[in-house]
């Protein structure tokens, strides 16, 4: 069975991959907050977020909900790390940390910014980028 992917915002952007994911035979999701984060973009752009809802409906991409379990990974994420803010896309770092507290469903993170995610402590090679996602792994 093809490995899922829990894709973040940067994933999501790249054409490349998602021209990649139409034609592969996989389980995909993003994170409620990637959805907004990318909702955002489209209203930053003038664009309609109907359209990134039909890319999502295109790629059967699923959209996962942020609960209390997910919220408690996230605060035992961000404990004790400073704040700081991604220099791609502005954002502070716990999106990053919510994004990553969705590895309890399995699978791996997909993400072009593989340095704010963790590295240690369970995600030990559960966080790839697109290229690697693309070229096996």
């Amino acid at each position: 069975m093809a490995p899922s992917f829990i894709l973040d915002a940067c994933a999501l952007s790249d054409r490349r991959f998602t021209e990649w994911l139409a034609g592969y035979r996989w389980r995909a999701c993003i994170p409620s907050v990637v959805y907004m984060e990318r909702c955002r973009r489209c209203l930053d752009g003038g664009h309609a977020t109907e359209e990134l809802d039909a890319l999502l409906r295109r790629l059967k991409i699923n959209v996962l909900w942020f609960d209390m379990n997910n919220a408690r990974i996230a605060a035992g994420l961000m404990s004790g790390r400073k704040h700081r803010v991604c220099r791609e896309c502005g954002n502070i770092d716990w999106i990053d940390a919510m994004v990553a507290s969705y590895c309890n469903v399995g699978g791996y993170i997909v993400t072009n910014n593989k340095a704010d995610f963790p590295d240690t402590g369970g995600f030990e090679g559960r966080v790839l980028t697109t290229g690697e996602v693309m070229g096996g792994m």
